[in-house]
């Protein structure tokens, strides 16, 4: 059986900031099934996941980052607690935060590029080791960039030099850029290899990965063509090797989404749709006024210019002066301008408006087990998850069209089963949320397209068989 070894900073349960936790923590639950032996790596992070699991020490080691000796060790969870075989990279003073990415004050950790260069190089120094053999080292995201380049052109991991690497692109908005002084962030390589990692005059980790990864993806087909466009060193390369890059659509794990079996509902769905959202909704909003057949629109996500978080509160505003049967739940973190916008509105529409202002994973299942419909005005979404895990729980998404949310959300007056919108705007928001209130109004058409939407798959079974046909053309010899 083949070998593939998912490195990534997150990885659902063990640590999740977004929705490439969830990618990492589920596509290789469908992998071993064909033919592939999957693995996991992350940094390992003061959180309470790692203070409940007992983990052993496998190796130690060392490396100068910057003239700084860096120790770390590499842990392996016991066999059989996960579906996969789980590492993590303890580096002291780099990870064990109770934070992810984020600082005390809600900003990125200052000493980012150190932290991102360390768990590169702390992975390959372990692997090139060869205790461990892997096949193909599939890496998630800019965090992890520099390491198709390390491992295909850096004689320190010359030992690495024939394993195939595939690179996915979760977030193109993101990068691990540097300006050439940091030069020492990475180990030691000949230098006239510099122009083919530097973008713009700095070292880039995204264009690096490009270049020397084996295969390189986004997490959907609308995703890839959206980033050709922004995304200059994509559309170089991309023209120059097409057949080296795909988009995949992302998939979700459909046993921990069941609304049949989710044991952090209120209640589970056991019999009509229409009681499931009843009960839900009750336990979810007992402190809001509400009445039978008031619908509920809800929004799951950061505050963040890229989920459209500063759409939101003018929207909902412009709807509760139009619309009287109407009740709103905000589940979210990010900018605290919008949160302080949030937390007024539901000050002053305390019988309308619920709102939980952090990250709680059990909440959200309750949101989406009692909501009638999911906003999601992103002005880009690489994928998206929010639209699978809500439409599996018979809520209909309000989405602007772009990347994976147009792959996925096909508005219901075009035979599909969403409501889109075109526009990053207030005024396209507020004419989406109000077309959801008229459907609302028609129960059989709103009951059929509920009933449309929770028969979508968007199950991990054909996605995770677009992964295993790539690796198994990049490992075709073995």
């Amino acid at each position: 059986m083949k070998r593939v070894l998912h490195i990534s900073t997150e990885c659902y349960p063990m640590a999740k900031a977004g929705g490439m936790a969830d990618v990492v923590g589920s596509l290789p639950l469908y992998q071993e099934a064909h033919g592939w032996k999957p693995s996991v790596i992350t940094p390992r992070y003061q959180l309470p996941w790692y203070e409940e699991h007992n983990l052993r020490d496998i190796f130690e080691g060392n490396f100068l980052l910057e003239g700084k000796k860096i120790g770390f060790a590499v842990y392996q969870l016991k066999e059989g607690v996960l579906p996969y075989s789980y590492f993590c990279v303890d580096i002291p003073g780099l990870f064990d935060r109770s934070n992810i990415y984020l600082d005390e004050d809600g900003f990125g950790y200052r000493d980012e590029a150190q932290r991102n260069a360390s768990f590169q190089r702390a992975v390959l120094t372990w692997l090139s080791k060869g205790a461990i053999s892997f096949d193909l080292l599939h890496c998630h995201d800019h965090q992890v960039g520099f390491i198709p380049f390390m491992v295909k052109k850096v004689d320190r991991y010359q030992h690495l030099r024939s394993t195939s690497v595939f690179y996915t692109i979760h977030n193109g908005a993101y990068n691990s850029r540097y300006t050439w002084d940091r030069r020492d962030l990475l180990p030691p390589f000949d230098a006239t290899l510099s122009q083919c990692i530097d973008w713009d005059g700095q070292m880039d980790a995204v264009a690096a990965a490009m270049r020397f990864a084996d295969h390189v993806n986004t997490v959907s087909p609308t995703y890839l063509e959206e980033l050709k466009e922004s995304l200059p060193s994509l559309r170089f390369m991309s023209e120059q090797q097409p057949e080296k890059f795909s988009g995949i659509l992302n998939g979700i794990d459909t046993d921990v989404w069941n609304p049949r079996t989710d044991a952090l509902l209120s209640y589970q769905l056991t019999n009509t749709w229409d009681r499931f959202k009843k009960l839900n909704k009750a336990a979810l909003i007992n402190d809001l006024y509400h009445l039978e057949g008031i619908p509920l629109i809800s929004f799951i996500g950061r505050f963040a210019h890229q989920k459209g978080g500063d759409l939101l509160v003018p929207a909902i505003e412009r709807i509760l002066g139009r619309f009287g049967f109407v009740n709103f739940y905000i589940l979210g973190s990010g900018d605290p301008y919008i949160e302080q916008l949030v937390q007024g509105l539901r000050d002053r529409f305390s019988e309308r408006v619920g709102c939980y202002i952090g990250y709680n994973e059990a909440l959200a299942h309750q949101v989406y087990g009692a909501s009638d419909f999911l906003v999601m005005p992103s002005r880009f979404e690489p994928c998206g998850l929010n639209q699978m895990f809500a439409m599996r729980y018979g809520t209909i998404t309000i989405a602007r069209m772009t990347g994976g949310l147009k792959d996925t959300v096909v508005d219901y007056e075009s035979e599909g089963c969403g409501i889109a919108f075109a526009y990053d705007s207030v005024e396209d928001l507020t004419h989406a949320m109000a077309r959801a209130l008229h459907l609302y109004k028609d129960k059989k058409k709103y009951k059929k397209t509920r009933l449309k939407a929770t028969k979508q798959d968007f199950s991990w079974t054909q996605s995770s068989q677009e992964y295993i046909d790539i690796y198994n053309q990049l490992t075709p010899d073995l």
